[in-house]
């Protein structure tokens, strides 16, 4: 095959490339065929791109990474805020606990006080509590009404009782003394203190009330009571000390009232196992048949029945007495007196002190008499009285 035919068909081979370097007089030459220009060629090709691509290989590489310590610089930033905001809450919560804490204490601290003098106040109470009940105004087995807890129920043990719930609760301590304990204690600090004063001012009210009734019923005996006027309680805010007081006086007034009252012939003189005969005034004299004044009340029984004091007082006269025989009379202080004639035997001597219900002597018909009995007299500054008055406001001063 011609040449010519074969550069028709598998076309012209390249012609190859002379390199000359020249370097002063020396001259070099290569030859160098063209496929291996083309190698070279694409060689520096594929190692241009290659280095092109690590460059942005790298470039991107640093991005990624730079793009990971950014989120996790931006990751720790958060957990930080995050941490702080949780350590500021757990300060705001440990300080509102510390506040909570001191404001229970001090709440504690106040009732603890207040029971403490809730105790000293009925230390004061109680002596005026016994009294009371001497008295008959309130029943001796509820003199403790008003006695605030102590002991066993004090505010501590309260306290103790109260937190029992917590040891099968999860309830937060602070909360629930704040909610629960406190309210509790305070409920019944307040309620015995308002039993307390609630106490006070009835019995103020029923002593004023008792000492009215027993100064209307001895002033018509000739008893000054020197005092009087309505009862008015005392205002709610008053100090606790200022309604002892007035409570105090009550009772006291009660008591000088009740030793006055037992000076006074208020005793019933019947002998037992008497009968009343006469009575006082106007009547027909038994030895003279006509009008004369009778000065006591007769009561008819046995001879030797005992003869008993009806009230408190010292004898001023034990003897025979003329018309009324053997006669006792006794000094009862401010001008009154009682007389006993008639007995057929004394018992008692002059200077003697007597008190209500002692025996002076036995009944008996001595002096101006028709038969055994009791001639009984009541006697103010030296002038008889009617001695029923006496012995009826003795049955009412009994009731009261």
């Amino acid at each position: 095959m011609s040449s010519q035919l074969r550069g028709s068909v598998f076309g012209n081979r390249a012609r190859s490339h002379t390199i000359v370097i020249a370097r002063g007089e020396r001259v070099r030459h290569w030859t160098v065929p063209s496929w291996l220009l083309g190698t070279i060629a694409v060689g520096a090709v594929v190692t241009v791109i290659g280095g092109v691509g690590a460059v942005g290989l790298s470039l991107s590489g640093d991005s990624v990474v730079r793009m990971m310590i950014d989120r996790e610089i931006r990751a720790t930033n958060t957990y930080e805020k995050r941490i702080s905001g949780l350590r500021q809450e757990l300060d705001r919560l440990t300080t509102r606990q510390h506040i909570e804490r001191e404001q229970i204490a001090k709440q504690l601290e106040s009732l603890l006080s207040q029971q403490a003098q809730l105790v000293g106040r009925f230390e004061k109470l109680e002596p005026l509590l016994d009294q009371a009940a001497s008295e008959g105004l309130i029943d001796a087995a509820s003199n403790g009404s008003t006695k605030p807890q102590t002991g066993s129920r004090s505010v501590l043990d309260s306290i103790g009782e109260i937190f029992t719930p917590l040891k099968t609760t999860k309830a937060d301590p602070v909360d629930h003394i704040r909610d629960v304990v406190l309210p509790s204690i305070r409920e019944s600090v307040g309620l015995v203190e308002g039993q307390q004063v609630a106490g006070i001012a009835k019995l103020s009210q029923d002593a004023a009330e008792r000492v009215d009734r027993m100064s209307e019923l001895l002033r018509p005996l000739g008893l000054e009571t020197g005092e009087g006027g309505i009862f008015v309680p005392p205002p709610a805010d008053a100090s606790f000390d200022a309604q002892i007081r007035q409570l105090g006086d009550m009772l006291s007034r009660m008591d000088d009232l009740r030793g006055a009252a037992e000076r006074l012939p208020l005793g019933d003189p019947k002998p037992e196992g008497t009968v009343r005969t006469s009575t006082f005034g106007l009547r027909t004299d038994p030895f003279l048949g006509r009008e004369a004044l009778h000065t006591g009340i007769d009561f008819a029984g046995a001879s030797g029945t005992p003869i008993r004091a009806t009230g408190e007082g010292r004898v001023v006269s034990a003897g025979d007495q003329g018309g009324y025989g053997l006669a006792v009379e006794i000094d009862h202080g401010n001008g009154l007196t009682s007389r006993f004639a008639h007995m057929s035997r004394i018992d008692v001597s002059v200077g003697q002190t007597v008190q209500p219900g002692m025996r002076l002597g036995l009944i008996g018909s001595t002096g101006r008499s028709t038969g055994p009995h009791l001639h009984y007299e009541v006697r103010v500054n030296g002038e008889p009285v009617n001695p029923q008055r006496y012995i009826d406001a003795g049955h009412r001063w009994a009731a009261l």
